[in-house]
């Protein structure tokens, strides 16, 4: 009796271990497609030559689930209407569409952004969601929402979390120092090799190599510490944020 529970058991083993390779391998398999990331922000306080255009152009990054195949296949996107963290105006923005480029596993779709007065002061959110179609039949992955936020105040760039170990933590009047002292209207670091990464999800707006922003990072340093030497017993500060009152420090 023993023998033949056990052998009933062993075989609901074996079936059940089949099941559950070929759910995981139809899950490969399903064309499928999910945003890489859950935000990023544009300034046009970073981009200000944009302000005279009256817009610019960014890329929502995303991965597929399943194969490569070898032609170009069509991205969905759409507002998530009712979302109540959604406060852009329709014409801050609009859905351009994009691809999964032949032979790639990832994709962008583009979003026109447009600038407004209503950016000098204020953040405003947009908040995308992904359309399932032929190419993509499969939507209900994780990260099923974007937001995007839009403005032409100061406030943390998009890629400071790659940023924070170069040059510390962040306030609106550190970051202020930041661009004076380097003359630049933004730091555009995503990964080492710039543009050049094939995993860059903008190479034309995450341009710089690690070099380039580590000698950016020196620079700042040195400015920093000039400016302390010159005002003993009063480091720069920050002056807003959660770290206000406290020393600027550089990793």
């Amino acid at each position: 009796m023993k023998k033949i529970l056990y052998m009933a058991i062993a075989a609901m083993t074996v079936m059940l271990a089949s099941c559950s390779k070929d759910e995981i391998m139809l899950y490969e398999n399903e064309p499928g497609v999910y945003f890489n990331s859950y935000s990023t922000t544009y300034n046009f306080i970073e981009n200000a030559i944009n302000i005279d255009y009256g817009a610019d152009t960014i890329n929502i990054p995303v991965l597929i689930t399943g194969q490569a195949a070898d032609r170009d296949r069509v991205l969905n996107m759409q507002v998530n209407t009712g979302d109540t963290l959604l406060t852009a105006e329709d014409g801050m923005y609009e859905i351009l569409g994009g691809t999964v480029p032949a032979n790639s596993y990832s994709g962008a779709i583009q979003v026109k952004v447009n600038y407004s007065k209503a950016l000098d002061d204020s953040v405003y959110v947009a908040r995308f969601k992904l359309v399932s179609n032929e190419d993509f039949p499969v939507i209900d992955l994780n990260q099923r929402v974007f937001s995007l936020s839009i403005t032409n105040k100061f406030t943390q760039p998009a890629n400071w979390g790659r940023l924070r170990s170069s040059f510390g933590n962040y306030s609106n009047s550190w970051y202020k120092f930041i661009l004076q002292t380097t003359g630049l209207s933004s730091i555009p670091y995503w990964s080492y090799q710039g543009s050049a990464d094939k995993n860059n999800p903008d190479p034309k707006r995450w341009t710089m190599t690690y070099v380039q922003m580590r000698a950016y990072a020196a620079l700042v340093k040195e400015a920093l510490t000039k400016y302390n030497n010159s005002h003993p017993g009063n480091p720069l500060k920050h002056e807003d944020g959660d770290y206000k009152g406290q020393a600027v420090t550089m990793p």
